[in-house]
């Protein structure tokens, strides 16, 4: 009795053991149960976090109920072999935790649901940032240049239906969030923000694309302005070239005069330019930020240059006609005091009146008129210091007709004075034929003859130099 007694007691005592270990195994699954259960109820903030810890409370749980599983059939199986039934204390207490373990479910529902609110949450993320990139996209374009205005505004209508589309998705995507934040606000509040900041980027696009329409609109008439002012610049360059690229006809003072005023004509009509150019640059500007304006702003440049360049040779060219036409007008008119002072003497020289004086009286008349015939000099000398201080190139004084002409005027100056020197000679000699006897009238006779034809002569040298001074007055 006693050994069956210490038998069963080593029995009692294993089973007792066995109970025990099994009971603390439970209970540890109880107490985590407990523990998971009040941090289902108060979640880590932090969804990236929350999501970490529950896939390792459900593994947790996987591996609880997997070890409580394997107890059960270890106790049932035990007490099969003894026979009997699985006591029910501990049928009932693993009843219990197994029921427990059932927040294995909910764990995964939670994981289940925290991963399909981050999917879509990315979802969003990603609608968010097409619609952001379709906005940048437009908004790039937007800030692009153009070289065809008829072409941008085009495309500007076109950007601005995909503005609209934009603004269709965005309001979509702003109601979508605003309900999906209701339910998952930590997903929901950087979503939010994100909104918020692609509104404003809309609003700016939008900003952006009213300006742009505002500019291309306004363009047209910059641009056309400033073509209308770049070919009047380039038609008053054209006509300064030709001008300043032409000869000048320095025949005349009156010609002289004349191409003085078409260029100072020309001056008068380049000071609108300045304020032309300024405004052109002005339109540069005003265009700069639609219009692709490098080519405008080089042909406002080098216009700028081209006429200051033109202007400072009509300048010069008007300096010197002004200079070349007051020396042309001075010598013209000291040539018009020599041809008078000619007239005058051939007048005298060839006067019939005279020729019918008596020879001391024409005698007398011809001394006179070769002492007054001394103004010639200081007249043709006048001539030639006016002609030598022409300012003119010199190979075009060479070449003046004014200056031929002035020559041959000194020459029948010359020529005239000596023919009354030769004429005073022979009617002095006619004058002492006179009073000589009258035994030698023959030979007064033949005097008088030869008087006569000098006479002649002298019409048929009048006649020569008033066909020359025709032609001078053709110059003149």
């Amino acid at each position: 009795m006693q050994d069956k007694v210490k038998t069963h007691g080593k029995s009692v005592k294993q089973e007792l053991q066995g109970r025990e270990a099994v009971e603390a195994q439970i209970n540890a699954v109880k107490s985590w149960v407990r523990e998971t259960k009040e941090y289902l109820g108060n979640p880590t903030i932090e969804t990236d976090t929350q999501l970490q810890e529950l896939k390792i409370l459900l593994a947790e749980a996987t591996s609880h109920r997997e070890s409580i599983e394997k107890i059960a059939e270890e106790q049932k199986n035990k007490y099969l072999g003894l026979y009997t039934i699985l006591p029910s204390e501990i049928s009932l207490q693993l009843a219990e935790v197994a029921l427990d373990l059932k927040i294995h479910d909910q764990i995964q529902e939670k994981v289940q649901e925290i991963e399909q609110s981050k999917a879509t949450s990315q979802e969003f993320s990603l609608q968010i940032q097409r619609v952001a990139k379709d906005l940048t996209t437009i908004l790039t374009k937007l800030k692009a240049k153009t070289d065809n205005l008829v072409q941008a505004k085009t495309d500007q209508k076109v950007l601005g239906e995909e503005l609209d589309g934009c603004n269709s998705k965005l309001v979509e995507l702003d109601a979508a969030v605003q309900t999906f934040s209701e339910k998952h606000g930590q997903l929901g509040k950087p979503l939010a923000k994100k909104i918020g900041k692609l509104m404003e980027l809309h609003q700016q696009t939008i900003r952006q694309a009213e300006s742009r329409l505002s500019r291309l609109n306004q363009a047209s008439s910059h641009l056309e302005e400033y073509n209308e002012m770049l070919e009047s610049i380039l038609k008053w360059n054209e006509k300064a070239k030709v001008l300043v690229h032409g000869n000048i006809a320095w025949n005349s003072a009156s010609q002289l005069q004349e191409q003085y005023i078409l260029h100072q004509t020309l001056l008068d009509e380049s000071e609108e330019i300045d304020s032309d150019l300024e405004a052109m640059a002005e339109k540069v500007q005003c265009l700069a930020s639609v219009y692709c304006t490098e080519e405008m702003s080089q042909q406002v440049t080098q216009s700028a240059r081209e006429t200051e360049e033109l202007r400072q040779v009509t300048r010069v060219r008007l300096q010197s006609l002004q200079d070349a036409a007051k020396d042309m007008k001075r010598f013209e008119g000291e040539l018009r005091n020599l041809q008078a002072a000619l007239e005058q003497a051939q007048t005298i020289l060839t006067s019939p009146e005279v020729g019918r004086l008596s020879l001391k009286e024409q005698l007398s008349h011809r001394q006179r008129l070769l002492s007054d015939m001394e103004s010639l000099k200081p007249k043709a000398q006048a001539v030639q210091l006016c002609q030598s201080a022409l300012r003119i190139p010199e190979d075009v004084v060479a070449s003046l007709p004014l200056c031929h002409a002035a020559l041959r005027l000194q020459e029948e100056a010359s020529q005239l004075q000596h023919t009354a020197i030769q004429q005073c000679n022979i009617m002095q000699a006619g004058a002492a034929v006179q009073r000589a006897r009258p035994a030698v009238a023959s030979q007064a006779e033949r005097v008088h003859m030869s008087h006569g034809l000098l006479f002649l002569a002298l019409c048929g040298l009048s006649l020569a130099y008033t066909q020359s001074a025709a032609n001078f007055d053709s110059l003149l």
